[in-house]
């Protein structure tokens, strides 16, 4: 798929306006199927949470979106999913589900489906929904 292609489209299905970001924490309208983990505790389960989207979707490779608009298409084995000073999103090339690091403290998962599936892997994430003022 093309990057402009993936980008309209992440636009289209989650209201995703790159290269500013994907900000349904502060956004007027709520976004369906979306919840906002503390990233510090969410950042456990990453190898976990790989492996899920490899068997739930059937796929091998990501789309890895970085803070500015550039696209790269990579292995999930690759993909890092965490915050590092630039702000990242990941989805798959149908955009079914959408992850989002961003340097609010929080990893935005959108898609009910992979939300499922992660209350089952981490049935305390309850425990750890990212809330405003957020203060570890």
């Amino acid at each position: 798929m093309h990057e402009d292609l993936l980008l309209l489209t992440l636009n289209e299905k989650w209201k995703v306006n790159i290269p500013f970001g994907w900000i349904p924490i502060t956004g007027d309208e709520k976004i369906e199927d979306t919840e906002i983990y503390q990233s510090y505790y969410f950042g456990k389960y990453i190898t976990e949470l790989k492996e899920i989207i490899q068997n739930l979707f059937n796929v091998s490779m990501l789309y890895e979106v970085v803070d500015g608009g550039s696209v790269e298409r990579k292995i999930i084995a690759d993909c890092e999913i965490r915050y590092d000073g630039l702000e990242y999103l990941y989805t798959d090339e149908n955009c079914r589900f959408v992850i989002y690091c961003s340097h609010e403290s929080s990893t935005t998962i959108g898609g009910k489906e992979l939300i499922d599936a992660i209350h089952i892997m981490w049935p305390e994430y309850i425990e750890h929904i990212w809330t405003t003022p957020f203060y570890d």
